[in-house]
């Protein structure tokens, strides 16, 4: 098959300082009109959870058709909040960081102008703080721990990109095996390569490219979650933390790496006496796990007080890389102070061309743009070209390496890839194919 050599082209980008918005408006409210006005290819009203996997095959359009044509039924399913940021997440996952953001907020409850002033003040009086980088310090207090463990957030791929910027240092210290709270724990699991059965969450691109890096380097992966049905959340995460240990007890030598969502990396119980995975961990092996905390200071944060919080302190201290907080050389978390051992604080997000700057994985990956192939596209998808080929052209089971519905300048579309031969793909709004294009990033 005959490629295409794709050079980069001369666009003046824009970079877009965190919180503008407006070029990811008109695709959004594209996609809202299409569905409440049409009825979209596999749109169905019997329909009552989201999901990016109709009929067992990966659509990352599918879950906003039925979020928006019947957007009353799925907030009485979800609530408010949930059905907010359950479309945060799908946004995510559609390559829309800045939408994604937007529809977090939505979810949270509000903060009165008065505790604004409030945190913005405490955060002014903050004293003898210094700011150290997030990626040396992590190495530095992982060298003699058998165990490190790093939450995300599913809206927020930039964990997926932190923690893959992690994996190769760490690999040398004798991490070799990766335990995600996201993999497949169920008889139909792929772990050897990167498919849908992989696991749901491992669908959103850079989670894919955290993956793709990890099994490349040669980690274990190892999923843990609890699949039996009916368990309380306690029940669910002391099971996790009970497989985390015997998938340690199996290979003595290696040192593990855990990558869960949000709290259930705390070390601490709750005031309901609820036992989360950590500190059930540590309890029934007696090992002290390094928890590293990366939701609490991301932009957003992950509630309404901590997204104020965020940006007291960032305007504070207008920081450029992901850093650690230290007092007298001692870390310190900015929100929860006793849940995690450290708390990695992300500083704003820079966009170009309406994406962010951070999908170029620390350099691993470059900004290509590409000249859509009709008026009529309107996701733009691009898939390693290998994977493709492994299976038998068809992209229904892959995770592209990337993907935007966000035209840019000139109308390109910006996509951040490897070094390596891709196979793009470019879909209507519906997600028929209306062509693709081999292209080759050197």
């Amino acid at each position: 098959m005959t490629f295409v050599r794709k050079i980069l082209l001369p666009v003046a980008f824009i970079f877009v300082a965190y919180g503008a918005y407006a070029q990811a408006l008109v695709p959004v409210e594209q996609l809202q009109a299409h569905s409440k006005r049409e009825i979209p290819t596999g749109y169905s009203p019997r329909l009552n959870v989201l999901t990016l996997m109709p009929k067992g095959n990966l659509h990352y359009l599918f879950p906003f058709y039925h979020a928006f044509k019947d957007e009353d039924k799925f907030r009485k399913i979800y609530t408010d909040k949930g059905y907010y940021s359950e479309l945060s997440e799908y946004f995510a996952f559609a390559g829309d960081y800045q939408t994604a953001m937007q529809y977090l907020e939505k979810s949270y409850d509000s903060v009165d102008d008065a505790t604004r002033h409030k945190v913005f003040r405490m955060v002014e009086g903050i004293r003898d703080v210094e700011h150290v980088d997030a990626w040396k310090y992590i190495h530095f207090a992982a060298r003699n721990r058998r165990v490190v463990m790093i939450n995300e957030a599913h809206d927020k791929p930039q964990h997926s990109a932190f923690v893959l910027s992690l994996l190769a240092d760490l690999y040398k210290e004798g991490y070799h095996t990766l335990a995600m709270e996201m993999l497949n724990n169920s008889s139909s699991r792929e772990l050897s390569r990167l498919r849908l059965s992989t696991g749901y969450y491992t669908a959103e691109p850079v989670m894919g490219e955290l993956v793709r890096a990890a099994l490349a380097m040669g980690y274990r992966l190892v999923p843990y979650v609890d699949t039996a049905m009916g368990h309380l959340p306690a029940t669910r995460d002391s099971i996790g933390a009970r497989n985390i240990y015997r998938a340690l007890q199996e290979d003595t030598s290696s040192k593990m790496l855990v990558v869960a969502g949000y709290t259930h990396i705390s070390e601490k119980a709750g005031e309901d006496g609820f036992v989360p995975m950590a500190l059930a961990f540590s309890r029934m092996s007696g090992i002290d796990p390094l928890t590293i905390d990366q939701t609490d200071m991301t932009e957003e944060s992950n509630f309404g007080y901590g997204r104020v919080l965020y940006q007291a302190y960032l305007q504070k201290y207008p920081l450029k890389t992901p850093s650690i907080a230290l007092v007298n050389n001692s870390p310190v978390n900015v929100i929860h102070g006793d849940l995690y051992d450290l708390s990695v604080i992300h500083p704003p997000t820079t966009y170009q061309d309406g994406r962010p700057a951070w999908l170029n994985l620390g350099g691993l990956r470059q900004p290509v743009t590409v000249k859509p192939s009709s008026p009529a596209v309107f996701l733009v998808q691009a898939y390693y070209h290998d994977e493709v080929l492994q299976n038998e052209n068809k992209p229904w089971q892959l995770v592209p390496a990337d993907q935007t519905y966000i035209a840019g300048g000139k109308k390109l579309y910006l996509l951040y890839l490897q070094k390596g031969k891709y196979t793009v793909y470019f879909r209507d709004i519906d997600y028929h194919i209306l062509n693709t294009l081999n292209i080759e990033v050197n």
